[in-house]
C-alpha cells in the first residue's frame, strides 16, 4: 500500500494540504451561517469579500469561528456574556486585518524558534483552553505564562528540540512547519511534562517545561511529535469519524489510568507509534547519551503502542478511510519492531517493563472492573 502519510511526516505533504483546503471551506460555511444569524454582519461580511484564508484558518479565529457556531448554530443558545466575549475577540481580530494592521493580530504575536516558522508566544485566542482544559491541567486551569522559565529559556529549549529533529527525521520536521502556527507555554514541572491540543483548535501546541530533566529537549520533542499527530488527526476528522462504535462502550487503555472509548484508544494509538518511533531513532543516533532511564522507557512504550495495536484489531469498528490510516499505523509499528532489535534490551529490561504494564492493568482494571480488554 502507497503511504499518503497520514501517521508519518512529509516534506510538502499533499493529504495534509488537501484537508487544510477542505477545513477553510467549512470555516467559510460557519462565518457565512453566523451571518444568517445576523452575528457580526459587517465585519464577516467585509472580510469574505478579502483574500482572507491564512487568516480564517489561523488557530486564533478559527477557534473562536468554532464556538460561535456550535454555541449559536448547533445548539441555538441565547447569548450569554462568554459569546459575546468570543465575538468582540473576533470582531477585533478582524477590524485589525480588514485594516491591514498585520502586526497586532493575535496571530502574528510571538517570536519564531529558530529554524521553524512556528511562533512561542502566551498571546492566544482559543476560547477551548480555558472552557476544556486538559484533564492533567486542572491544577493550572489552562493559564497561560513561562513560570519558573524566562521567553527566552522557552525559545531555546524548543528551537533545540527542532533542530533536533530536523537532524532525525527531516520529512516530520517539514511536516510540522506546515501544520503547526504556534507553540503556546502552559507550565514548568519537576520530571514532567503534560501537553495538550484541541480539535476545534488544529496549529496549536499547549506545552510544559520539564525544568529539572537532563534531557528536556528530548521530553520536548516527544511531547511535540505526540500533540502534532492529534493536530493531524484533529484536522481530519472535521470530517471523516474514526469508528462506528457504541459510544457507551469502555476499553483498557495502556497509556491512561480510566476507562476509554475506542476512539480515545485510536487517538493514543496514532499518537504514540510515531512519537517512540522517533525518539527510538533519537536513542540509536546517540542524542539519548544512552540514558539509562529514557532507554526503559522506550522499551516500556514500545509494549504499550503494541497493547494498543492489539486493542484496535479487537474491538475497533473502523470505517474504510480509518482503516487505512490503521494499516499506515501498523507499517510504523513494524519500523519499530526493527529498531527494538537494533536497540536490544536486556531480559531484565524487558521483564521490569512487562510488570510496569501488567501492574498498569491491575490499577486500571480494579477501577473499572467492566472494562474490555
Amino acid at each position: 500500500m502507497e503511504s499518503k502519510y497520514y501517521v508519518l511526516g512529509k516534506k510538502d505533504n499533499q493529504m495534509v494540504s488537501s484537508y487544510f483546503d477542505k477545513y477553510y471551506l467549512l470555516l467559510v460555511s460557519y462565518l457565512e451561517a453566523l451571518l444568517e444569524k445576523w452575528v457580526l454582519v459587517q465585519e464577516i461580511s467585509n472580510l469574505l469579500k478579502k483574500e482572507n484564508r491564512d487568516f480564517i484558518l489561523s488557530p486564533d479565529q478559527s477557534s473562536i469561528i468554532h464556538v460561535l457556531h456550535k454555541e449559536i448554530i448547533q445548539w441555538k443558545k441565547e447569548y450569554l456574556w462568554e459569546y459575546k466575549t468570543y465575538e468582540q475577540q473576533l470582531k477585533k481580530e478582524i477590524n485589525l486585518f480588514l485594516n491591514g494592521k498585520w502586526d497586532e493580530l493575535v496571530m502574528n504575536t510571538g517570536k519564531c524558534i529558530h529554524g521553524t516558522n512556528i511562533k512561542l508566544t502566551i498571546v492566544d485566542n482559543n476560547p477551548y483552553n480555558q472552557r476544556d482544559a486538559h484533564p492533567e491541567h486542572q491544577a493550572t486551569g489552562g493559564v497561560i505564562w513561562y513560570w519558573k522559565k524566562k521567553e527566552e529559556d522557552w525559545i531555546l529549549i524548543y528551537g533545540k528540540s527542532f533542530e533536533l529533529l530536523k537532524t532525525i527525521d527531516e520529512w516530520m520536521y517539514a511536516e510540522l512547519n506546515q501544520i503547526i502556527k504556534k507553540i503556546v507555554p502552559l507550565w514548568t514541572a519537576l520530571w514532567l511534562h503534560n501537553s495538550a491540543s484541541y480539535k476545534e483548535c488544529v496549529g496549536h501546541l499547549y506545552m510544559w517545561y520539564t525544568i529539572d530533566a537532563a534531557l528536556p529537549e528530548i521530553n520536548n520533542l516527544e511531547a511535540i511529535i505526540h500533540e502534532s499527530s492529534h493536530n493531524k488527526l484533529n484536522l481530519i476528522l472535521q470530517f471523516d469519524p474514526i469508528v462506528l462504535n457504541d459510544k457507551t462502550e469502555k476499553y483498557y487503555s495502556a497509556i491512561r489510568p480510566d476507562a476509554r472509548h475506542i476512539h480515545g484508544i485510536f487517538l493514543g494509538y496514532h499518537a504514540f507509534a510515531p512519537t517512540m518511533y522517533i525518539v527510538m531513532k533519537a536513542y540509536l543516533n546517540g542524542y539519548l547519551w544512552e540514558n539509562q532511564q529514557w532507554f526503559e522507557k522506550i522499551v516500556l512504550y514500545y509494549i504499550k503502542t503494541k497493547f494498543l495495536q492489539k486493542m484496535i484489531k479487537k474491538y475497533a469498528l473502523l470505517t474504510d478511510l480509518w482503516k487505512e490510516i490503521s494499516e499506515e499505523i501498523d507499517s510504523v509499528i513494524r519500523e519499530m519492531d526493527t529498531l527494538i532489535k537494533k536497540l536490544n534490551p536486556s531480559p531484565e529490561i524487558l521483564k521490569r517493563a512487562k510488570e510496569r504494564q501488567q501492574e498498569h492493568f491491575n490499577e486500571v482494571n480494579t477501577k473499572y472492573p467492566y472494562l474490555e480488554y
